[in-house]
Formats: C-alpha cells, sequence, structure tokens
C-alpha cells in the first residue's frame, strides 16, 4: 500500500455513529494495512454525550486538543481537559459528555 495525503480542509464533516457530534476521516481501515479502523477529528457541542457503550474488539485513543469532556470509564467518571489523552481498552464500558465545545483526534484499533 501506498502512502496517504490528504487536506483536512477538503475532507467534509460526518456524524458520528453514536450520534453525537461531528468528524472528519482521515483514515478508515479499508485505506490502512495495520489494525486501525479509523482515525478521525472529533467535535462535540457542550452538552453533547455519547451514550455509555463497549466496544469488544477495538481500543480507542483521544487525544483532546480543544475543551473539556466528563469520560465515564467502567463506572469512574473523569474530567479531561485539552492537552489529555485518554486511552480506553477493548471491552471497557465507556461514555463521553462535552462540558465545553471541544475538539480531539479519535483514533480507533482492532484487537
Amino acid at each position: 500500500m501506498g502512502f496517504t495525503i490528504k487536506n483536512i480542509n477538503t475532507i467534509n464533516d460526518i456524524a458520528t455513529s453514536h450520534g453525537a457530534g461531528i468528524k472528519k476521516v482521515l483514515c478508515s481501515n479499508d485505506e490502512a494495512s495495520s489494525n486501525i479502523t479509523q482515525i478521525a477529528m472529533s467535535r462535540l457541542k457542550a452538552g453533547e454525550q455519547v451514550e455509555v457503550h463497549v466496544h469488544e474488539t477495538m481500543e480507542e485513543h483521544f487525544i483532546i486538543e480543544e475543551g473539556s469532556l466528563e469520560f465515564m470509564i467502567d463506572d469512574k467518571v473523569m474530567t479531561v481537559n485539552a492537552g489529555s489523552y485518554v486511552m480506553v481498552p477493548a471491552g471497557t464500558k465507556h461514555g463521553i459528555k462535552a462540558v465545553t465545545d471541544c475538539k480531539m483526534i479519535t483514533v480507533g484499533c482492532a484487537i
């Protein structure tokens, strides 16, 4: 597989699969030869939330670029702010609520 270069400004916003926020998909699983399922730039507006769910075969990585989010991971609620990194292992119950408008990079990796 060859390399990929994309202009982020030309990628269309789409709804997230969880029904909260929007994202720009930078790389999807059909574009990668690794276990990456998706790399996206995601945005949530204050008050939007991703309901609690589990990915049995995918770990998720979040790099918070702007704003403040509440993460619920295995029944623990914690607030993370811009500059934070969060990794949610596969099989872990988790949800997200935007405290403020937020921007983050999300990476999914199949296990």
